[in-house]
């Protein structure tokens, strides 16, 4: 969620790229000592200290998005999130859960009373996608995709084409479908996709897999609360490559598989097939194979 919180705090003018926020551990506007914290200092009560949005990005920065999305509105949160699919149909052909993006509409038709009140503590935790959002796998990957067009949304789908059963003749190739496109301003594009790079590099939260890596990658670790009293997040990770000219997107979800960075490897996996494919496998990929 927090690339298209960069996008929406950059084009809708309430910070620049390279705006600094001095990371204090725990967010504590709202709740004092129990507001929410930064990773860094749940772990080692360690910050990271001044950063900007390409930063929070390579260091996954909690806090940085909690102020961020303090000084926001909901609506321009919301509608850039919009713009990137979250929460919205992928349109694939298999029926799908479109899940929802954390705002005041979504509160009151979850909840009653003053349970269904929107407060800036909502804000501040949907703004590192916490709160009442939820999105599928395949919404996550959509989201990747449009990163990597430039806010161009495609549609998703599972058919590539249609042969006869003989493999010789074909019946039907499936063209991409635009569903929309969202501008995006060259200082925010830039911003997200060097913070996505510098997360597979030293210092970001997929270093251990992607740092020496022959191509550049451009991802994001993701890790999900469950709520559960004693179970481990939800780890999400999602990819491009290569990041500057890219070729495929990936998304990857792991329930109760703990931080989002123990995906990286099986990405990893997936790109030295896909961006090598002559020399990964002597093994023919059939048409009628999920791709």
């Amino acid at each position: 969620y927090k690339m298209s919180m960069v996008v929406a705090g950059i084009d809708h003018g309430y910070v620049s790229a390279t705006y600094e926020i001095r990371d204090e551990g725990v967010y504590r506007k709202y709740d004092g000592d129990r507001g929410p914290k930064c990773l860094a200092w749940t772990n080692s009560r360690s910050t990271h200290q001044m950063v900007n949005s390409m930063k929070a990005l390579q260091k996954s920065c909690n806090y940085y998005f909690y102020v961020l999305g303090d000084m926001m509105a909901i609506e321009d949160i919301d509608e850039t999130a919009k713009g990137f699919g979250l929460g919205e149909s992928t349109g694939v052909e298999l029926y799908e859960e479109t899940g929802h993006r954390a705002n005041e509409e979504t509160k009151k038709a979850l909840y009653s009373g003053e349970n269904a009140y929107w407060y800036k503590g909502d804000q501040v935790l949907a703004s590192i996608g916490q709160s009442d959002n939820r999105f599928t796998p395949l919404q996550l990957c959509v989201y990747v995709s449009t990163i990597a067009n430039k806010g161009q949304r495609l549609q998703a789908t599972f058919l590539q084409r249609v042969v006869s059963n003989d493999y010789r003749t074909l019946v039907e190739e499936n063209q991409p479908t635009i569903v929309s496109n969202m501008v995006i301003s060259d200082e925010a594009y830039g911003a997200v996709l060097e913070g996505m790079k510098q997360v597979a590099r030293t210092g970001g939260t997929a270093q251990a897999t992607f740092s020496n890596y022959p191509v550049d990658v451009a991802c994001k670790t993701g890790t999900a609360e469950t709520g559960k009293q004693d179970a481990s997040a939800n780890a999400a990770f999602v990819c491009f490559a290569p990041a500057e000219q890219p070729k495929i997107a990936i998304s990857i979800y792991g329930e109760q598989a703990g931080h989002g960075s123990g995906m990286a490897v099986i990405a990893k996996s997936m790109l030295d097939y896909y961006l090598n494919i002559d020399e990964a496998s002597d093994v023919s990929s059939y048409e009628n194979a999920v791709s």
